[in-house]
């Protein structure tokens, strides 16, 4: 999925996150590095971001870039992979402030400050004060802001809050891809890739509420597929007992109408790349399910099982 460009624009772009933060706050720099590797887990944190099954928001920069031209600008690519990484970072850091699942994160909120100062100022050398994707970006911004303290608030979501609220968190996605259209005078492709953010949105955040599940259950986190548990379950029926009865089968029928709206936007875009991504994901999708199905198969026959016993 990363070519080795890429790859390395994003190595660098760590190095100088690391770089500028220890240059100008150096006790800082010790405990967001311990955050930033915890949230990597046992892998780099370059890794971490190349996951196939992390939101592209590295990637799509990329594609669109070489859908208008056949060798992107790697100073340029530099600059947005680095803004990128520092805009995830504040937002990754406000939202599990607002999920309410803090750990560190309480000491680590004056972090924002050097987060979205770096987030913006890469943008800077590219446009103008007065250029219009500022007033794209201001927007984009504040929407993202905006639909995350939304989502906190929730404590139930339909299709439609689910869609124009949690789906929205990763929407910030679509400034890199205005920076592109401004840069190269194609702002004509802003719209159709903008849609390509939403409909990654509302598939990304819905598998991770799907196969996350039973955490967010124990969290008690208001997600979209647990509000449609609540609707859907029979009268005392467990949570568990719907989702391995009709749930797992409903949330994968609603994955599957998001990724054919992908597929199909994908063909219209010009991105080779991206139709491959997508192609790929989808084969990762159904292996992953064809695992928990097995499983939530045995959770049916001890759910069985246990009320033959329980009528005895």
């Amino acid at each position: 999925m990363y070519d080795a460009q890429l790859s390395n624009l994003i190595s660098t772009a760590l190095a100088r996150l690391q770089s500028e933060m220890a240059g100008a706050a150096p006790v800082m720099t010790q405990h967001v590095t311990r955050w930033m590797e915890h949230l990597a887990g046992s892998i780099p944190p370059e890794h971490y971001f190349k996951h196939p099954q992390a939101f592209p928001s590295l990637l799509l920069p990329w594609w669109l870039e070489k859908s208008l031209r056949e060798m992107p600008d790697l100073d340029f690519q530099a600059d947005l992979v680095y803004s990128t990484i520092n805009g995830y970072y504040a937002i990754r850091l406000a939202d599990n402030l607002m999920d309410g699942h803090a750990t560190v994160e309480y000491q680590l909120l004056p972090a924002l400050n050097f987060f979205q100062t770096e987030f913006q100022a890469a943008y800077q050398p590219y446009f103008a004060a007065g250029h219009p994707f500022w007033d794209f970006f201001r927007a984009a911004w504040f929407h993202s802001a905006e639909v995350t303290l939304q989502d906190a608030l929730l404590t139930e979501l339909d299709a439609v809050q689910f869609e124009q609220i949690a789906a929205q968190k990763t929407s910030a996605a679509r400034i890199p891809l205005a920076a592109v259209c401004h840069h190269y005078g194609r702002t004509d492709r802003l719209e159709p890739w903008s849609r390509l953010v939403d409909l990654l949105g509302c598939w990304h955040q819905f598998l991770n509420d799907l196969f996350g599940w039973h955490r967010d259950y124990e969290r008690r986190t208001t997600t979209y597929f647990l509000s449609e548990a609540e609707r859907r379950r029979r009268p005392n029926e467990p949570v568990l007992s719907w989702v391995a009865r009709e749930g797992f089968g409903w949330g994968m029928a609603q994955a599957q109408g998001w990724m054919s709206a992908l597929q199909a936007l994908a063909q219209e875009l010009g991105s080779p790349e991206l139709v491959s991504y997508l192609e790929t994901r989808e084969e990762m999708l159904q292996r992953q399910a064809t695992e928990a199905s097995a499983g939530l198969v045995a959770l049916r026959k001890l759910a069985s099982v246990g009320k033959e016993w329980t009528a005895i």
